[in-house]
């Protein structure tokens, strides 16, 4: 694949990576944490793992001119990442490769990436919205890597007077 557009995200949690993987392999639970999601199900179980290699996931998303699309897990290898590739749904793409990969930092800490890269068709009727596509796209892991962030990192206790 020669992607046209990439989207990487990425951010530190303070919380054991074993506890990060838990929450993002497990793909049903993905509007917990996505808030642009308004459903994922598995249409079809992966081989070994329910969620791993071979599933395909629907994801229904709030956004009102977003399509439901089907992506099927192409690799899994827990507890650190796994990629999808999207094949139905998307008007005008061609190819597209998603990861998502959690780093343990030690101590208790671990980054969360999530990087995706797009080639959409040379000429589709949505190619003047494929920019602004991207930024609220990017905008949408953003935000989900921050609230899984706040989702999984200790409250700070505060002191009773």
């Amino acid at each position: 694949m020669n992607p046209t557009h990439q989207v990487r995200v990425a951010t530190e949690i303070d919380a054991p990576a074993a506890d990060v993987w838990a929450r993002v392999s497990e793909h049903e639970d993905t509007p917990s944490w996505v808030e642009a999601a308004k459903r994922v199900t598995l249409e079809r179980a992966g081989e070994a793992d329910r969620n791993g290699l071979g599933a395909i996931r629907v994801v229904e998303f709030k956004p009102r001119l977003w399509s439901t699309i089907h992506e099927e897990i192409v690799g899994f290898d827990p507890p650190r990442a796994f990629e999808y590739v999207l094949f139905k749904g998307m008007p005008g793409l061609r190819d597209h490769l998603g990861r998502v990969a959690v780093d343990d930092l030690g101590q208790d800490r671990s980054r969360l990436r999530w990087e995706v890269d797009f080639e959409f068709r040379t000429v589709h009727p949505f190619r003047p919205f494929v920019p602004s596509f991207v930024r609220d796209f990017e905008g949408v892991l953003r935000e989900a890597l921050a609230s899984l962030k706040g989702q999984l990192e200790p409250r700070a206790v505060t002191a009773s007077r």
